[in-house]
């Protein structure tokens, strides 16, 4: 029994009786015949490609055009008639069912699960966001950059915990209410005063503590969910 790997590579070989015919017809100026021979030379090659890849449906694909090399061929090819390109259509056809009856074809992989919707307070706020990071290197005070890293660090956060959405927006806005306030008053030409500085570090660390009293909040839901299924296994006898 031929092996399906052998079996991939049997189609292109059907194509070589055709090689001399279609240089005869090309020299002989037999343009119908012409077109018979090339494109009986392309489903083949269109069926090995599709036998290669080996996805679901690919057999059934590449017996179609099989058969239609075979009917196109002898109808312009050889010059017979439609019945005749019908039965050796049919006959293709159904030779190379036969053919790869049995052959593993791939099962397309499933689509990956969408990511869950970015909750419209977070969109508001991220919005926000970038559009001061687009102001900070035009603003004389370099420590608020290091405010909007911070913020970006906790919306990143939020995007993945948006049950903490409503806790931490508070301070969120707040913060870049102040933030916008200042840029627009750096922008107008104010000078940054001596405290700025200091303002800024200290809304920079207040936000990196939300993103600790985050990661708190999720380590300690952990550990209870770990204590109750440890329970439970004791309780069950598996403990």
């Amino acid at each position: 029994m031929i092996s399906a790997f052998w079996r991939r590579w049997l189609l292109p070989f059907t194509v070589l009786p055709l090689l001399p015919a279609t240089l005869f017809n090309l020299f002989a100026g037999r343009e119908w015949a012409l077109l018979g021979c090339v494109v009986g030379i392309a489903l083949p090659m269109a069926a090995t490609w599709l036998m290669r890849r080996g996805k679901a449906g690919d057999a059934q694909l590449a017996a179609a055009a099989m058969g239609g090399a075979a009917g196109i061929v002898t109808l312009l090819g050889a010059g017979a008639g439609p019945v005749a390109a019908v039965l050796l259509a049919a006959g293709a056809w159904g030779g190379t069912r036969l053919l790869y009856t049995g052959v593993r074809e791939v099962v397309p992989p499933p689509p990956p699960p969408a990511p869950p919707p970015v909750p419209e307070p977070l969109r508001q706020a991220r919005h926000r966001l970038d559009l001061l990071a687009a102001r900070v290197p035009a603003l004389p005070t370099p420590a608020m950059g290091s405010v909007v890293l911070a913020l970006d660090g906790v919306l990143a956060d939020l995007v993945l915990l948006p049950a903490r959405v409503a806790e931490a927006r508070p301070l969120i806005e707040m913060h870049l209410d102040g933030l916008e306030r200042i840029a627009d008053r750096l922008a107008a030409g104010a000078v940054p005063p001596p405290g700025l500085d200091r303002l800024l570090a200290a809304m920079a660390s207040e936000a990196e503590e939300i993103r600790t009293r985050l990661r708190e909040q999720e380590t300690m839901a952990l550990a209870v969910q770990v204590k109750v299924l440890g329970d439970r296994l004791r309780q069950e006898g598996y403990g």
